[in-house]
Order: structure tokens, then sequence, then C-alpha cells
């Protein structure tokens, strides 16, 4: 791991806290903490952070209402860590564009086997030309930089980061068939049970406020076999 990875963790739990910021450290990578949710803006106003481990169930302000007031575009990949490990916060997680999830307690090796994987996949995307491309689909426009969709006639659609990475996903695909380890991995998730019911619940929300502003049939279920956008996509000039 590169040393020069910074990792932010933010648990009311001092103890916990500790416990993955030594081991962390312990492996080369550089560690700052912060026990609620003001110390996790101020940390970020203040400097760079490759991932941010995220607690949950965190006294006064909750990780994921925290979570949903970071900006979408320009916030690291975050991994949600809660006692709880229940399906819900996992599913709101998702819906609210976190990355991973650990179910306390877990082995901090697992921790830093999740933030090796987050920050490989990180530098993947960042490398790519996709970043910040601008896809045109129909008279609809996708803004990847900006995470914005714009329907026909120029009104915004209000997306949550998981309908977002979902939809981006299908765009760039051009109208091929994407299969639903595609659309998980797109939206962070993983090969679980309760990822899987959070594609049908991303995609049902997604459908249905793509056919308030006109798009209700823009995503097509291939039975079996996956998804595809309806129109043909390509980059905006």
């Amino acid at each position: 791991m590169d040393q020069k990875t910074r990792v932010l963790i933010v648990d009311d739990d001092a103890a916990i806290r500790s416990l993955m910021a030594d081991f962390l450290s312990s492996h080369g990578i550089e560690v700052a903490t912060g026990a609620g949710a003001p110390d996790l803006y101020a940390a970020l106003k203040a400097g760079r952070f490759d991932t941010i481990v995220l607690d949950v169930m965190m006294a006064g302000e909750d990780g994921l209402t925290a979570l949903s007031k970071l900006p979408i575009a320009d916030r690291p990949p975050v991994i949600l860590v809660s006692v709880l490990g229940n399906d819900v916060d996992r599913i709101v997680g998702i819906e609210l564009g976190a990355d991973d999830y650990l179910a306390k307690p877990f082995n901090p090796r697992e921790l830093l086997a999740r933030i090796r994987a987050l920050v490989r996949r990180s530098k993947v995307r960042q490398a790519g030309a996709d970043g910040g491309t601008t896809w045109l689909f129909g008279d609809w426009t996708l803004d990847a930089a900006q995470w914005l969709l714009t329907a026909p006639g120029g009104s915004d659609v209000a997306l949550t980061p998981g309908e977002f990475r979902l939809l981006l996903a299908l765009v760039e695909q051009r109208g091929r068939l994407v299969d639903r380890d595609r659309l998980l991995a797109a939206t962070g998730g993983e090969e679980t049970e309760v990822f899987d019911r959070s594609i049908d619940v991303l995609l049902s929300r997604l459908r249905r406020k793509l056919a308030d502003h006109g798009g209700r049939d823009l995503i097509r279920t291939v039975r079996g076999e996956g998804y595809q956008l309806a129109l043909p996509a390509r980059v905006a000039d």
C-alpha cells in the first residue's frame, strides 16, 4: 500500500477508533481520526483523503445523515461501519453513495483489505476517460463530473448517488446489455443477498423518477440476462 494513502476514521467509540487507527498506521497508511460529524466536515475541509471509514450509529448526527451532506462529486470512497449490521442501513447507505459496509465487530485485516480494494478501484476510475464525461442519449444529458441528470426540456432530475451510479453504468454501455454483477459493482455493493435486493430498490426508484420526466421505458429489462438503456448514448462533443 502506498504510504501516501490517507484514511479518515470517524467513530464516536474512542477505543474502536484507536484500534483501527493503530492497525492501519502499522501497515503504512496515514490516518486521521474524528469522533463525530463536525470532525468529519472539518477534516475534509482541511485536507485530502483516499477513503473515509464512517460509523453509522454516532451520537448526535448519525453517519448516514453526515454521508448525505457530503458533496457527491468531490468526496472519496466511503466505508460505513455499524454494530447493527442490518439490511436497512446497508441499502440506505448504498442509496446515499457508500462504497462498502462492514458490520461490527470486524477483523481489522478485513478493513485493511476493503480499503486497499477501494483505493485501487478509485485510481482506476480516475485514470479512465469517463470520469468527467457528459453523455447524451435522446434529449437527455448526464453530466458525470457534476453528477447531474437533465431531462428533455431542461429540468434537472434529483437522483441519489446510488441511482446516479446505476444510470451511469447503463449509459456507459451505450445500449449494450448490463448484467446484475456489473450493476452491483457500479453501486459499490457486494454479491450478497442484501446488496442484490438493493439493485431492485434502486432500479424501481430510478425508473419512477425517469417516468416522471417522460422516460417511462428508458431502462429495459432482459429477463434472466440484465438491463439496457433503450436509447443510444454518445459522449458530448
